[in-house]
């Protein structure tokens, strides 16, 4: 048990530091990404790689192992799709970079299996989940799902920054992936659950708000549409985590519930 929450402590580190590399747009981290993007790009995975690194501390620190079910099937889903993908680039233009790329995702998607099924049956001493965060969850899901499946079929001018066609695919398997975390909390309705997606979601929020609303002054009419709807996905994701993870005195963050 011990070991698993240092792992679990180091994994979460060693993706704040990517997260730190790619929002600086620092050449080592921004290398590993297998197609040239944009500085709002790189925002954007800095933000979903500490996003993803919070639920992982969170759990080291506080030892509820049971968490992480939703976070193993979620990202082994995402990184599986963006494994496959990236794959089947690499097949159609050669590009050793896709290739490594598919072959990391690949084994990040097993990694996520394993974490997956070593934790969905731990036991889960913890409150049910508020109704409205359960409310909040199923529209999460509705607009990542649905976003993400217009990605992956390159639909243009769905996030409010231009896109090349294989970003355009591996993002959307990011928002897919991501819709299966909320809805695991959906269908599990413990608070234990509850807490990775909104924590995760909250520090993403907090990376991503000043370089997308900076865009905000100097918007192509195209983009008008998409700013406006993530700006408010991530309003509305950060005061639902900040209320119900620090300020609720149920289910605050530090409250251990029988």
């Amino acid at each position: 048990m011990q070991s698993a929450k240092v792992a679990l402590i180091v994994t979460g580190l060693i993706q704040l530091v990517l997260a730190i590399g790619f929002f600086f747009q620092q050449a080592w981290a921004t290398s590993l990404w297998p197609v040239p993007d944009t500085r709002l790009s790189y925002a954007f995975i800095a933000a979903i790689l500490a996003g993803g690194a919070a639920p992982l501390i969170w759990a080291g620190l506080s030892g509820e192992l049971a968490s992480l079910a939703g976070y193993g099937m979620s990202f082994g889903i995402m990184y599986a799709g963006m494994g496959v993908s990236a794959l089947l680039f690499y097949l159609r233009n050669q590009n050793p970079a896709l290739a490594w790329f598919a072959l990391v995702m690949g084994l990040l998607a097993v990694l996520g299996g394993i974490m997956f099924m070593r934790t969905r049956r731990l036991a889960e001493n913890s409150q049910p989940t508020p109704p409205i965060v359960i409310y909040a969850f199923v529209a999460e899901v509705l607009v990542l799902a649905g976003a993400g499946i217009l990605l992956i079929l390159k639909v243009p001018n769905m996030l409010p920054w231009n896109l090349s066609p294989e970003s355009s695919v591996l993002y959307g398997w990011v928002f897919l992936g991501l819709a299966f975390y909320y809805l695991y909390a959906v269908l599990n309705r413990k608070w234990i659950h509850a807490i990775g997606p909104l924590l995760g979601f909250l520090v993403y929020d907090l990376v991503l708000f000043s370089p997308l609303f900076a865009r905000f002054g100097n918007l192509q009419p195209e983009h008008v549409l998409g700013q406006v709807a993530a700006s408010a996905i991530i309003i509305f994701s950060a005061a639902l985590g900040v209320y119900y993870l620090f300020m609720n005195p149920a289910t605050r963050l530090g409250k251990r519930s029988a």
